[in-house]
């Protein structure tokens, strides 16, 4: 069976091994493939495993003799679903493997930001605590217990981070689809959310109706001192609208993993923004959330060959 890798850089980095799958049969690795590489790589593939390389009505014309294509994520954005199907193809994700990872790496965007971590361990590393008092800031820092956390799409991700958010003091709020009736927990309108919380965090899949849900309208209602933070999907959010309101302080700051664009174009609207803290799309990176995606993998090639359909989304 041969194994084409599409753009393995990401899962694998350089702490997993490359040769993760040879048990399976012939693999072909590749850091990246972009679309107009695809006619590079071998037509014969059964399986091919991808993350970001589109999988489209184009590639699988290519593609003839693939059977299953593996999603190394959660989010299968990347994949034509339906044209799969239509050619009996199987495509499988990867569930819940990065759920404490992301929910962590959430946390830390709003910890780093209110206790300015980084701003204050390079001052001391600089010398300049001898210049002060035994204790200083060189901003405001602020306390979480007592303030309003709104979370909207109260999946795995969500009901993880919104267990952080309360252990600091904070009162949780969300928007889903529906009321989940959780305990404890308050469902609200979108636009109830906007007004009511002093933090926004966005853990919802990108999908047509979320599609820009941060958008000129919502940042409308939020109020000055609001934060925003997106470790989900950079789609959800309108760069224009956001990038305007953080530059007219309507908003107080922007904590985000995702952009829409990635790596980013030089010029993009979000990036050079003082109140907007961005890190690479690295929530999901750490070596527990990798392996588990590895695990996954396995046990779908596994019943792939056994004729089990695993965790198949079409």
């Amino acid at each position: 069976m041969k194994i084409v890798i599409l753009d393995g850089l990401a899962l694998f980095q350089q702490d997993i091994p490359r040769n993760a799958f040879q048990a399976f049969g012939e693999i072909d690795f590749y850091e990246k493939t972009n679309p107009d590489e695809i006619p590079l790589r071998d037509p014969a593939a059964t399986v091919l495993v991808t993350n970001k390389c589109l999988v489209n009505e184009k590639a699988l014309q290519h593609f003839k003799e693939v059977k299953l294509v593996l999603v190394a994520a959660t989010g299968y954005n990347s994949v034509d679903t339906l044209a799969c199907k239509n050619r009996g193809i199987q495509v499988s994700n990867v569930p819940a493997y990065g759920t404490y990872s992301v929910a962590q790496h959430t946390l830390a965007l709003l910890l780093a930001w209110s206790n300015r971590v980084e701003q204050h361990n390079r001052s001391v590393q600089a010398g300049e605590w001898i210049q002060n008092d035994w204790a200083y800031s060189l901003s405001p820092l602020n306390e979480w217990a007592g303030k309003k956390m709104g979370i909207i799409g109260m999946g795995n991700i969500g009901k993880c981070f919104a267990n952080m958010a309360a252990s600091l003091g904070m009162s949780i709020y969300y928007h889903h689809t529906k009321d989940l009736g959780l305990p404890n927990y308050t469902f609200l309108s979108k636009k109830e959310l906007a007004q009511t919380c002093d933090v926004i965090s966005l853990h919802c899949p990108l999908n047509p109706q979320t599609d820009q849900i941060i958008n000129e309208e919502f940042i409308s209602w939020m109020p000055e001192h609001a934060v925003l933070i997106n470790s989900s999907r950079g789609g959800l959010v309108n760069n224009m609208a956001l990038a305007n309101a953080l530059k007219e302080n309507r908003i107080k700051a922007a904590l985000l993993d995702v952009l829409d664009q990635e790596p980013p174009p030089q010029k993009h609207p979000l990036i050079g923004i003082s109140n907007a803290f961005i890190t690479p799309h690295n929530a999901w990176l750490s070596i527990e959330a990798r392996t588990r995606i590895i695990q996954s993998l396995t046990l779908t090639l596994e019943g792939f060959l056994e004729g089990k359909a695993i965790n198949q989304v079409n």
